[in-house]
């Protein structure tokens, strides 16, 4: 993975907090189906605006996408056993709700890889790319979060929020490890999937 240590760590910022402000302000102005289109369009065109580098992280790479793929299985297996253990100790049943195609595509395309593209493409490797980036960039990951969907949405689950702060070290630390941006939108996009589709009950 190339990574481009920013000598204006005031870009990636001044481009972080431009990002989290227009999104608000679209989920504002033009209601959440059509912020959440105009977010991924941000998302997206805000690095190849202020990086000539963002071409290549787009680069596919079938080995960093398998071994990215491998380390995200394990994970989320060891989250669903985690569950169902939980589930049978709390006497609770753990409910699954399949997800429509509709649902799995814009969590696809709309969610999972524009939020990697900024947050792992650009803003984790503008800040160094090392383990120090990773953990800059899952802290802004967690409050882009928690200003989005609790704070100025007023939607409930904050502490859920906060919470992303953890798979976005995985997320990290895939894009790390492989090198290769399509191992992160695939733990992040069925993260997501299986986050909300197995539920307690």
């Amino acid at each position: 993975m190339k990574q481009l240590p920013s000598k204006n760590l005031a870009i990636p910022f001044a481009a972080y907090g431009v990002v989290i402000a227009a999104i608000i302000i679209s989920k504002a102005a033009i209601g959440r189906e059509y912020a959440l289109l105009l977010s991924a369009g941000i998302m997206l065109w805000v690095p190849f605006l202020l990086d000539r580098g963002a071409v290549d992280v787009l680069r596919f790479d079938p080995m960093g996408l398998v071994r990215g793929a491998a380390i995200s299985i394990a994970i989320l297996f060891s989250y669903l056993v985690f569950l169902y253990l939980l589930s049978a100790y709390l006497g609770k049943t753990v409910r699954f709700v399949e997800p429509t195609a509709l649902f799995v595509l814009t969590h696809l395309l709309a969610i999972a890889f524009p939020e990697e593209f900024f947050f792992r493409g650009y803003l984790q490797r503008t800040l160094g790319g090392g383990w120090g980036a990773i953990i800059a960039a899952s802290v802004l990951f967690a409050l882009a979060h928690l200003l989005v969907i609790c704070v100025f949405s007023g939607g409930g689950y904050c502490a859920q929020n906060v919470l992303t702060f953890f798979p976005s070290l995985v997320m990290g630390y895939l894009y790390m490890r492989t090198g290769n941006i399509w191992s992160s939108v695939f733990f992040h996009f069925a993260a997501n999937i299986i986050y909300l589709s197995f539920r307690l009950a």
